[in-house]
């Protein structure tokens, strides 16, 4: 039963600050809690009040002993019941953090939401606390344009307790590029990876090499989180022939170790909006290498190569190259040929001092970005062959549309490529490193990631 209440809502608003231009204003720190209690409208799917405390509607309240403080918490919390609280004010776009002040003795899942379902803000998961005692605030990173909205919580499943959810806005964006905002139109962000330190729950370290192209071999060692800063890293040292899981094979001895970071296969994603701060090694101490952010699928019946990249060489220091792959049943890069060669090396100043690199990926087409600057579209009806298809491409080239990896690598080429594709290694000193800043995941509202 629907029930309408007006509540006294509780409202914090926190040093905002208003600049002396006349009509600009820059949002110094901004957040609106909400006590669980005072919602203004309800779902609840028992009779009555179960805790006796501050309503005498069917949502059961009681006297908290939440030791954060807080006079009433709503308990008694059944699957598919949910909560709302009219006139959240988003002063402007951008990056805020929701927390919800909650307990449960066996875990739970509560979802949030706008505008009763229309805007989905994620799951907010509630670990098992082994009692009702020791609450904890759950936290979440959502992207918001601004506007006034009606804040909706949904129990997903039963037995947990609620006492607050705040809405603040981040100030902590990482170090970009001048007028970086964080924020798209039509894109919420899902991953702000700051590597403060290794999180194998998204990422896993590859233990494979890329093909006949390259003299290295993926190790563990070549993946390291130092100083808030993701290390792909390539060495002057032996590996033994081992299995490798990522390519199901038994791989030869290598003279030479290197780095990959791969999302785990729970973490894949299909469409969306990715960046990433990296810098390529300096030009003085690495002429023969490629460093990457990329998209990669191969597999399925038919067997579909999918890939779409941000490489940088060794061997072209002031470019980088924007790239889509694709073919069917093939089994190296180039049998990839006949869907075309959709890539493109383009100047952008040093690529050994931090950029910002990004790759929106959409149903209709792809764009690379630099510093924010559009460099590089492709859209599919370019890809087709219409009128006819132009040398090397013979077949019709989809954008690709599955789930891939999100990956990143560093290697050095093997001495036939290394003159056309990566640069010459003769003036490499090793150990050699990439760096990643950061990397940042936006799922594109049309086609949501649900895993994440």
């Amino acid at each position: 039963m629907l029930n309408i209440f007006s509540s006294f809502t509780k409202r914090f608003w926190h040093q905002l600050f208003v600049s002396g231009f006349a009509g600009l204003f820059a949002l110094q720190s901004y957040a609106v809690v909400f006590q669980a209690e005072d919602y203004s409208y309800y779902y609840d799917t028992t009779t009555g009040n179960a805790g006796g405390q501050y309503r005498s509607d069917n949502v059961d309240i009681e006297y908290t002993n939440d030791p954060a403080g807080g006079t009433y918490n709503v308990g008694w919390i059944d699957t598919n019941e949910w909560l709302v609280y009219p006139n959240l004010v988003i002063p402007s776009n951008g990056s805020y953090t929701i927390k919800m002040r909650v307990v449960s003795p066996t875990g739970a899942t509560a979802s949030v939401d706008l505008n009763g379902g229309a805007i989905q803000l994620g799951d907010m998961v509630i670990p098992a606390a082994g009692n009702w005692t020791q609450w904890t605030t759950v936290t979440k990173t959502v992207t918001l344009n601004a506007g006034t909205y009606n804040l909706g919580v949904f129990s997903k499943s039963s037995n947990w307790n609620f006492n607050w959810i705040e809405v603040a806005a981040n100030s902590n964006l990482p170090t970009a590029y001048s007028g970086y905002t964080g924020v798209y139109p039509g894109y919420t962000l899902k991953l702000d990876e700051r590597f403060d330190y290794f999180n194998a729950a998204i990422w896993k370290k590859g233990d494979g090499a890329v093909g006949n192209e390259s003299i290295c071999r993926f190790q563990p060692q070549g993946v390291q989180v130092v100083n808030g800063n993701l290390e792909l890293v390539v060495r002057n040292e032996y590996v033994p022939g081992s299995y490798s899981y990522d390519h199901q094979a038994e791989k030869a001895p290598y003279n030479y170790s290197c780095g990959e970071l791969r999302t785990v296969t729970s973490k894949r994603i299909k469409y969306g909006r990715i960046e990433t701060r990296m810098k390529a090694p300096s030009r003085t101490v690495a002429t023969g290498y490629v460093s990457s952010l990329f998209t990669y699928k191969h597999e399925g019946s038919p067997r579909e190569w999918e890939e779409i990249d941000v490489e940088l060489e060794g061997g072209r220091p002031d470019k980088f190259q924007a790239n889509l792959i694709y073919g069917v049943n093939v089994a190296d890069w180039n049998g990839t040929r006949q869907w075309g060669a959709w890539e493109h090396k383009i100047d952008i100043a040093p690529a050994d001092q931090w950029r910002v690199y990004a790759i929106e990926w959409t149903p209709t087409g792809i764009k690379w970005f630099v510093d924010g600057t559009l460099v590089k579209t492709l859209n599919q009806d370019w890809l087709d062959c219409n009128p006819s298809c132009v040398a090397p491409q013979v077949m019709y080239t989809p954008v690709p549309n599955d789930l891939t990896e999100l990956m990143m690598n560093f290697w050095i080429p093997n001495d036939g490529i290394q003159n056309v594709f990566g640069g010459n290694k003769a003036g490499n000193v090793y150990p050699m490193k990439t760096q990643y800043d950061w990397v940042r995941i936006y799922s594109l509202n049309s086609h949501p990631l649900t895993n994440w």
